[in-house]
C-alpha cells in the first residue's frame, strides 16, 4: 500500500450561524479534532461471567490562535463573547482535499497576554456536543 498523507492549510475555521460567523482563519497556527473514548470496568459477576463496562466518546476541538486583543473584530474578544454559548463550527484541514469536519461545539474565552516582546499565542479547546460530521 502506497503511504498517504496531507500537509493541514491553507484551510479553514468558522465558527457561528450565517448570520453570525466568524473566521477565525488567519488567526489559527494548529487545529485538531481530537477523539476521546472511556471504556468502564467490566463487571464481574458471581457466576464468573462478566458484563462489558460502557464506552463513552467525546471529541474536542483543540489549536493554537495568534492573540488580537484590542484589534477591530478581534478573535480573542469574539471567544470572550461567545464564551460557554454552544455555535456551529466547519474546520477544513486543507481545501484542495475539499473535506470538512463539522457539528457543534461550546466556545471557551482563550487566555490574553503572554511575555514581553512577543505576538503571545494562545491554546484552545473546545467541546463538541456530540459527535463530528464528515462532508
Amino acid at each position: 500500500m502506497a503511504v498517504n498523507t496531507i500537509t493541514i492549510g491553507a484551510g479553514s475555521l468558522t465558527i457561528g450561524a450565517a448570520a453570525a460567523l466568524v473566521n477565525f482563519s488567519s488567526q489559527v497556527t494548529a487545529c485538531r479534532l481530537v477523539p476521546s473514548v472511556d471504556q468502564g470496568d467490566n463487571i464481574a459477576t458471581l457466576s464468573g461471567e462478566s458484563v462489558a463496562g460502557d464506552r463513552t466518546e467525546s471529541f474536542t476541538l483543540e489549536g493554537t490562535l495568534l492573540q488580537d486583543f484590542g484589534t477591530a473584530a478581534g478573535t480573542t474578544e469574539k471567544l470572550f463573547t461567545m464564551r460557554g454559548q454552544t455555535h456551529v463550527f466547519e474546520f477544513i484541514p486543507n481545501t484542495v482535499k475539499a473535506k470538512k469536519i463539522t457539528g457543534s461545539l461550546v466556545v471557551e474565552a482563550i487566555e490574553i497576554g503572554g511575555d514581553v516582546n512577543t505576538k503571545p499565542t494562545s491554546d484552545f479547546s473546545f467541546v463538541l456536543v456530540g459527535a463530528p460530521t464528515f462532508v
